[in-house]
Formats: C-alpha cells, sequence, structure tokens
C-alpha cells in the first residue's frame, strides 16, 4: 500500500485550514418581546449582527451595543429581550450575522420573523386545541385566517378576539385575553381541524389584537378546553 498519497493529503489538511464560516438561520420576535436568534458558526470570536437594505446588500450597522453572538457550534439558541436591540430593529428587518474580526465572512441576509403565540391551552380529548394563524404579523388590507387543530372532531369552538394578554380562570382553564371585544363560532370537522378568515381594514397599520378559542370537549376541565393565546401584529 502506497501511504504517500495519505500523508500529504494529512499534511495538507494541517496547513489548510477549515474555512470560517457563519450561518443566520431565524431571527424571530416573540409575543412577550423575546428575541430568539439561531446560528452556526465554526470560529471562537464573537459575530456581530447587523442590519441589511431590502435587497439584503451587506452593509450597515450593529442592530446591538452588546456582544451576544459568541458561542462557538452548530445551530445555537440565542434568546434575549426585544429591548436589547438598538432602534430600527423589528419584524421584517433585514439583518446579517458577521465576523468580529473579518467583514468577509458574513452570513446570508434572511427578516426578522414573528411569533405570536403565547400561554397554554388546556388538554381534552386530542390534547389542547393549537391555534395558529396564517400571518401574526400581517399588512393591513389583507386577510389573516385563524386555524385550529386538535379539537374534538364534530364539535365547535368559540374563538374571541380582545385586547392585551392574561391569565383569569375559566372553565377550569384559563383565559388568555385581556378583554374580549368579540366572538365566532368555529365548527371541527373530522380531523379536528377549523379556521376563520379575519379581514383587516385598511388603515389598521399598528394595532395590536390577541385571540384564543374556547372549545367543548367531554373529555376537557369543565367540559370545555382551550387554545394558546395568539398575538397579532398588524403591519
Amino acid at each position: 500500500m502506497n501511504v504517500r498519497p495519505l500523508l500529504l493529503l494529512a499534511l495538507s489538511a494541517s496547513l489548510c485550514p477549515a474555512q470560517d464560516v457563519v450561518t443566520l438561520h431565524g431571527v424571530t420576535i416573540s409575543a412577550t418581546n423575546q428575541v430568539t436568534v439561531v446560528y452556526s458558526k465554526n470560529f471562537a470570536t464573537c459575530a456581530h449582527m447587523r442590519f441589511s437594505n431590502a435587497t439584503c446588500t451587506q452593509t450597515g450597522g450593529l442592530t446591538h451595543a452588546a456582544n451576544m453572538f459568541c458561542a462557538q457550534g452548530s445551530f445555537v439558541g440565542v434568546t434575549v429581550p426585544a429591548a436589547s436591540f438598538l432602534a430600527g430593529f423589528g419584524i421584517g428587518t433585514n439583518v446579517f450575522l458577521v465576523h468580529g474580526n473579518n467583514g468577509g465572512v458574513a452570513s446570508a441576509c434572511i427578516a426578522v420573523a414573528y411569533d405570536g403565540a403565547y400561554g397554554t391551552g388546556c388538554a381534552g380529548t386530542l390534547g389542547a386545541p393549537a391555534l395558529d394563524s396564517s400571518d401574526e404579523a400581517a399588512p393591513a388590507g389583507t386577510t389573516c385566517t385563524f386555524a385550529l387543530q386538535n379539537g374534538l372532531p364534530g364539535s365547535v369552538a368559540v374563538l374571541g378576539l380582545g385586547l392585551g394578554q392574561a391569565s383569569i380562570p375559566v372553565l377550569g382553564c384559563d383565559l388568555l385575553l385581556g378583554s374580549v371585544l368579540g366572538t365566532v363560532a368555529i365548527p371541527f370537522d373530522g380531523s379536528g381541524a377549523g379556521s376563520f378568515p379575519f379581514p383587516l381594514p385598511l388603515g389598521s397599520t399598528g394595532i395590536e389584537f390577541t385571540a384564543q378559542a374556547f372549545a367543548l370537549d367531554p373529555s376537557g376541565p369543565q367540559g370545555f378546553t382551550a387554545s394558546n393565546g395568539l398575538l397579532v401584529k398588524v403591519q
């Protein structure tokens, strides 16, 4: 066996260390104003998050004052309060990560996402109903479609729309709406799913409202189950 090629390959690998790489997988703002950043990098130097423009040209100032992205590894998760970021950072903002000592090593640009789910529902036959929407940061003039899963097939839920977040014991579950402005019935199909399209009026930009569903289910506390809450921020 000729070991010379193997020795040359090993020597080459030792003389040519792995290239520094940083990847930004996701940046998400939660309904409780926490920001979760998931990234990967193979170098020890801290990475910095910077603003980008609408075309994702990798230029722009820092989004934060303190170092937060120093841990090395794959799919590293960092969760910090939204107040840790500077003015201009928010839903839909384009950002990227860059090597702290080498501006030529940078991730691709991504937009800051939003997840409006908050609180915990109470379980019934198929577990706690899960409330989601087509877009919790939908633009004014579009339709935000609320979707329910895990309901009792053939039963019905009442979706409440309100203002603010709360945790008030009701029917053995927790009412997660600070106040209720209106309700609508949503029937569950044979798989325990249901939906409701809600048009967002023009001129409603900047309005925030909450949603939660209560459903009839004999396996739930006092014959009812409840979903998580959802905070919608109209853009």
